[in-house]
């Protein structure tokens, strides 16, 4: 993997791909006019873009572009704010002051809808296996909470790790956060997503395991929420709960609650 700039090099992209450089151990390598193609062909097959549209972008080819924007987020949150119910919100029993664990930050939009509601007495904690789509989503977080100020705040509460959340949970101590979730995209995908669609060459392909749920239900103070499409069977054996209120059209949310209300 390699790290240029967008075709035309301002000084402040160039300043942000070297210091990206610096800090990842990721080479740098000069625009100079060459073609996105070019990059891809003759230096690398991975190619990560600084530039003023995205903040970061990531190609492997010229036609696929990985990165970050917040629309089905801030979609949501508006949606909250008009009064209605979000389903993740729901499912999770998300609360101001809560601590929220997205282990699957992928896009970051739950963690997103996580963060506006438990607001700031709350904490909201995202880890993301996969090293490119993390870097694609720190550098594409801060270029857009300094562009749209009104957003910025859910933004820059966010805390995001490079993490494979097992074993991240592992170093957690007991009953650390209220709430544990999790979207394994690829166990079982949602049909037509979009989101799975833009970053599927960069996810990861891990999937539920019983000791994920083991660890999760150690941190988890209140209850562990795992988002899955129909067809994924092994969560009733896992111990998980599908309520009729978590189901949506093409996936639901099954939880585990730590203590019988």
């Amino acid at each position: 993997m390699i790290i240029t700039t967008a075709f035309d090099e301002a000084d402040l992209l160039v300043s942000k791909a070297r210091q990206l450089s610096l800090e990842t151990g990721i080479p740098y390598y000069p625009r100079r006019k060459k073609s996105l193609k070019f990059f891809l062909d003759q230096i690398c097959s991975q190619v990560l873009v600084m530039n003023f549209r995205r903040g970061l972008s990531y190609f492997e080819r010229t036609d696929e572009e990985v990165f970050f924007h917040p629309n089905m987020a801030f979609h949501r949150i508006k949606q909250l704010n008009s009064g209605q119910k979000d389903s993740l919100v729901t499912a999770c029993k998300l609360e101001a002051g809560m601590t929220f664990f997205d282990g699957t930050l992928g896009l970051a939009s739950d963690s997103l809808v996580a963060s506006y509601v438990v607001g700031e007495s709350g904490k909201v904690m995202s880890v993301e296996k996969s090293f490119p789509l993390f870097l694609v989503l720190k550098e594409g977080l801060s270029f857009f909470a300094s562009q749209n100020p009104m957003w910025a705040p859910p933004i820059r509460r966010l805390n995001i790790e490079n993490a494979d959340n097992f074993h991240y949970l592992q170093h957690c101590e007991s009953e650390s956060f209220d709430v544990v979730y999790f979207d394994f995209m690829f166990n079982t995908p949602v049909p037509g997503s979009k989101g799975i669609q833009v970053i599927s060459p960069l996810a990861s392909r891990d999937a539920l395991t019983k000791n994920h749920v083991i660890e999760a239900l150690r941190v988890a103070k209140q209850r562990v929420v795992v988002k899955a499409s129909y067809g994924d069977n092994q969560l009733k054996a896992l111990g998980f709960e599908v309520k009729k209120t978590n189901q949506k059209r093409h996936f639901f949310y099954a939880v585990i609650e730590k203590y019988s209300e």
